[in-house]
């Protein structure tokens, strides 16, 4: 071992895992010659869902166990992760529902053919040719559950997902904006490319988080960082405790707008230019903080430079279109509705497949008319497989 400060390549000379045991708060360190030290460095946590949190130097792999039982594992992430090509399902929480019955209530599942297809994608994932990611929108709905329901459906979600998350929607607009901006100004990208769905330790978060990560070599303090962020979303999915969802009013501009004469009196071709112009409405003040991260003080032409680029941005195209559709057509919005358009738009913008309710289903494939590629979006497990099939063949 190199210097009074080893970084992880000079520890993983030395050691084979170590191991943190949340409740307890004693840490396990296995030498590769097969002795253990233990030391207890904390109280410990009574409240956390994780009985031992563990990372190999040999595999990279971060492991968790959760007091009743429930083993996960987060892939390693390594420089060019997705360079692989492993095929992106992204599933709404309904069908997460039903591949989570099928591992922990198999007769609530009354279609055949549902459960060979849950049994095809649980397959597929643990012999890790897919990417099924968790979303932050999964988070959100799986928290209003509670008890053995709540924990049955967080363990399928984590145990199938390995780490994988699609980062928030806020931060893949915001990127789309900064480079149609790019594109038309004078000025330099600050930012590297973004991948959509990723490995890396904070993706679903809007606001990136600080981890005190201070006086450790890079390694040990991204290794630090990635064990922080992963054991925080896995203690709080697991939790079997109720958090109540918030409530907003975002949906009821848009039932206004949907019961307005006038707006209804516009031709179909109108209210699409419509729906993409409210969602560069939507967006504005995330617009303008990232013209102004470029430099861009300008910003009285802003929305129509955005607006005229449109067509660049996958998720905010898909999400304009999807608006002016479910205005056109007089859809009742629900709060809930918010949730859908965001994570699910932006799974369909970039994902292979994406799994959805059968109204979502409807407006992001009539949103995505127009576009030359096959449409992503399918309302059943089954039609996900067959999609899944022919990429893999």
């Amino acid at each position: 071992m190199t210097g009074a400060n080893p970084d992880i390549h000079d520890l993983a000379l030395l050691f084979e895992e170590m191991a943190q045991y949340p409740v307890s708060g004693e840490v396990r360190i296995k030498y590769r010659d097969g002795r253990a030290v233990i030391a207890r460095l904390s109280d410990g946590d009574r409240e956390s869902t994780l009985r031992e949190i563990a990372y190999s130097f040999s595999s990279g792999v971060i492991r968790f166990e959760s007091l009743r039982g429930d083993r996960f594992e987060v892939e390693p992430e390594t420089e060019g992760a997705r360079t692989d090509h492993r095929p992106v399902v992204y599933l709404d929480q309904c069908h997460w529902s039903t591949i989570s019955n099928s591992i922990f209530d198999p007769a609530l599942i009354r279609r055949e053919e549902d459960r060979d297809a849950a049994a095809k994608l649980i397959d597929l994932a643990e012999r890790r040719e897919v990417i099924i990611p968790v979303s932050s929108a999964h988070a959100l709905e799986t928290s209003a559950l509670f008890d053995s329901k709540r924990q049955n459906l967080a363990s399928t979600i984590l145990r199938l997902s390995r780490g994988w998350q699609m980062r928030s929607p806020i931060v893949v607009r915001m990127k789309e904006m900064a480079d149609a901006l790019v594109r038309r100004s004078d000025v330099s990208p600050h930012e590297s490319e973004l991948d959509v769905f990723t490995l890396a330790a904070g993706a679903m978060d809007t606001n990136r988080r600080i981890s005190d990560a201070s006086g450790l070599p890079p390694g040990m303090a991204a290794l630090f960082e990635r064990m922080t962020s992963f054991s925080a979303i896995y203690d709080v999915l697991m939790n079997p405790e109720k958090v109540p969802s918030a409530k907003t009013g975002w949906h009821e501009h848009y039932n206004n707008v949907s019961r307005d004469p006038e707006f209804q009196a516009r031709k179909a071709s109108q209210k699409i230019i419509d729906g993409r112009a409210m969602a560069i409405a939507d967006v504005a003040p995330e617009a303008i903080a990232v013209a102004q991260s470029l430099g861009i003080t300008s910003v009285e032409r802003l929305s129509v430079t955005l607006y005229e680029e449109i067509e660049s941005m996958p998720f905010m195209r898909l999400y304009g279109d999807a608006i002016g559709h479910r205005l056109a057509i007089r859809a009742n919005w629900e709060a809930n509705d918010l949730v859908d358009m965001l994570y699910l738009g932006c799974a369909a913008a970039y994902a292979d497949v994406v799994v959805a309710e059968r109204a979502a289903t409807n407006y992001l494939q009539r949103a995505w008319r127009g576009t030359e590629a096959e449409c992503p979006v399918v309302a059943k497990l089954p039609k996900a497989v067959d999609r899944l099939s022919h990429l893999l063949s």
